[in-house]
C-alpha cells in the first residue's frame, strides 16, 4: 500500500492482508494494581489465538527492556528468546555555573 489507501489502497490491503504470516505486539501491558492476576496471561492467550485464526505463524514482541523481568519471563515461557537488549541510561545534566 506504500502509505495509501486512496485510489486502490483499500483493494491492496484486503487482497493482502491473507498474507500476513508474521505479527508484531507493539505493546502490551496491564496497570500495577492488576499485575500478577493473571491478566497478562490472558492476553498471551488471545494474542495466540488471534494469530491462529489468521494463518500467523511468528511474531515478534518490541521493545521489552533489560529490566522487565516479568515480560522476558513470560515472552521465552512462549517459546521466545531475546534477539536485542534494550537499556535506559540516566545522567543527571546540571547547568553550567
Amino acid at each position: 500500500m506504500n502509505g495509501r489507501l486512496f485510489p486502490i489502497g483499500w483493494l491492496k490491503f484486503l487482497t493482502g492482508k491473507r498474507k500476513i504470516e508474521h505479527v508484531r505486539v507493539f505493546a502490551l501491558g496491564v496497570k500495577p494494581e492488576y499485575q500478577h492476576t493473571g491478566v497478562a496471561a490472558k492476553f498471551y492467550v488471545e494474542h495466540f489465538d488471534e494469530a491462529g485464526r489468521n494463518r500467523a505463524h511468528s511474531g515478534e514482541m518490541g521493545w521489552i527492556l533489560e529490566a522487565n523481568k516479568a515480560m522476558n519471563r513470560g515472552m521465552e515461557a512462549m517459546g521466545g528468546r531475546i534477539v536485542k537488549r534494550y537499556r535506559v541510561y540516566e545522567k543527571l545534566l546540571r547547568p553550567a555555573q
